[in-house]
């Protein structure tokens, strides 16, 4: 995580707060969107406090054959169901907050 955190800080024009946050935001919804699918083990949410493991109770996300069986039918309904409860949400997000920008940008008023 800090490697990633000091990569996209150097490579990137934000700064390092927004870095920051960015990869944490992503590190905390990869564990929240593990615990909203139905197979594995459950995520371990207080790892190493505690050994139990935790799921939600909605599981929207089919959990993703491993190896070379994810290229099959059962792929495909696991793509379907990360398509519908992961990118397009994150997808409407986005476009939600480009719009939000331009017009933030376009409102600005320049200073004399």
């Amino acid at each position: 995580m800090a490697l990633a955190f000091r990569i996209v800080s150097k490579v990137g024009r934000e700064r390092p707060w927004t870095t920051f946050l960015f990869l944490s935001f992503a590190t905390i919804s990869h564990g929240l969107l593990d615990a909203l699918t139905n197979g594995g083990l459950g995520v371990g949410f207080f790892a190493p406090f505690s050994g139990r493991r935790y799921f939600f109770p909605a599981d929207w996300i089919e959990v993703s054959p491993i190896g070379a069986s994810f290229f099959s039918a059962r792929g495909l309904v696991v793509l379907k169901s990360e398509l519908l409860a992961v990118w397009l949400p994150c997808a409407l997000v986005a476009v939600l907050g480009f719009a939000l920008r331009l017009q933030a940008r376009s409102v600005r008023i320049p200073e004399e």
